[in-house]
């Protein structure tokens, strides 16, 4: 077999929508990010001259994805130079009007699908097989159709779906660790989840997750795999590198101003916040937390300081502040509260100064503190006003 050396990504969504309004024309701005994203994914692959380039579903969205994307598509695959070999996925599926089906794609481009599963690279002794969708939803496959893996050659498996996670109701292919590792590949080539997962409990199965962040849950550093592998006293040896191809990056952070008494000081705790980022690159979305007495008005601070930023959204997410130690003197029921909750308080304060790490005792003080809260704003009010999206 000798050393073989190619490119595994996944989730890449062309054309993907987007739901934050930020700076300009936003949405446009973000899906020619999704473009570039991938473009450094096909550059690495001239740069490290792979002998080939997996895409394992998702590589568009089939309710969004426009014609010129696919032109420039077909442009930038067919330059490559080196075979493209793709799955669908469960937002580009197989259907009767997907474009996989009803478009032209470069002579060096090939789609596994129900119909032609399977490739074979001679030249390179490298025998792939393809499992993605073919509808929006699929539940369980079938892996008894899978064919052997081929002697003599580096066998390849593609999948798009979930591993190791077969809650009740799973409607995107879950499988397991085991089912996988009795196929007998040599690699697994994953997809469906957008942040990378190099630690599976099957040695050889990798997920390089979306080269391009999509949304505040998708933190983190984001990219593909380059992977040599070599033939060593019988067995394959794999070298697994990741390699980050984002143009963006998302942050979602917690600012707590309990205690600040002006917005002039909220300004400078925000502003002192933001040092650090780039507004060319960084997403950000700061939550404030804690205690204050404060009319917050997030739409009026946010317009502040976004319009240096493609994206900034401040949330307002504080809570009253109450005047504990009046309310302590009070004889009514919410002084009775207040006085019992503040004794509950204080004791597990003080065991936590002997025990100043015990994470159950931290996460007991935060939950006390966030029922005193809670509980005299019910007092107060009648009810609770649940922070929301």
């Amino acid at each position: 077999m000798g050393i073989i050396k190619f490119v595994h990504c996944a989730d890449i969504h062309l054309d993907a929508p987007f739901r934050e309004h930020g700076q300009g024309t936003y949405g446009d701005t973000r899906r020619k990010d999704i473009r570039d994203a991938f473009l450094n994914i096909l550059n690495r692959v001239k740069t490290e001259n792979a002998g080939f380039l997996l895409i394992s579903g998702d590589l568009y969205e089939h309710g969004s994805v426009v014609k010129s994307t696919m032109e420039w598509l077909y442009m930038v695959l067919s330059e490559v130079g080196v075979p493209v070999v793709i799955i669908p996925g469960n937002h580009d599926p197989y259907l009767l009007n997907s474009w996989y089906k009803n478009w032209e794609w470069p002579s060096n481009v090939t789609i596994l699908t129900p119909d032609n599963p399977n490739l074979v690279l001679e030249n390179l002794n490298v025998n792939i097989y393809g499992m993605g969708f073919s509808g929006f939803k699929e539940g369980k496959p079938d892996l008894s159709m899978v064919s052997k893996p081929k002697e003599g050659f580096f066998n390849i498996f593609m999948f798009h779906g979930t591993l190791d996670m077969d809650f009740a109701g799973n409607d995107y292919k879950p499988v397991t660790t085991m089912e996988l590792e009795a196929l007998g590949y040599d690699y697994y080539a994953l997809g469906h989840f957008h942040n990378i997962r190099d630690d599976y409990p099957l040695r050889n199965a990798y997920n390089p997750g979306s080269p391009e962040p999509l949304g505040f849950d998708e933190t983190g550093e984001h990219g593909a795999i380059l992977v040599t592998a070599e033939t060593v006293q019988g067995g394959t040896s794999l070298k697994v590198e990741k390699f980050n191809t984002a143009v963006r990056a998302y942050h979602d952070e917690d600012l707590n101003i309990t205690g600040l008494k002006t917005l002039e000081e909220i300004k400078m705790r925000v502003l002192g916040h933001l040092e650090g980022f780039n507004p060319q690159r960084d997403i950000i979305r700061i939550n404030l937390k804690g205690l204050t007495e404060l009319s917050i008005d997030e739409d009026m601070l946010t317009s502040l300081f976004a319009e240096n930023w493609l994206y900034l959204k401040i949330r307002n997410n504080t809570r009253k502040a109450y005047d504990i130690e009046s309310l302590e003197k009070d004889l009514s029921l919410k002084g009775a509260f207040v006085r019992e909750m503040k004794s509950r308080i204080r004791k597990v304060a003080d065991e936590l100064e002997n025990n100043p790490e015990n994470p159950e005792l931290k996460r007991e003080e935060e939950i006390l503190v966030l029922a005193l809260s809670y509980g005299l704003e019910a007092l107060q009010n009648g009810k609770i006003e649940w922070l929301s999206e």
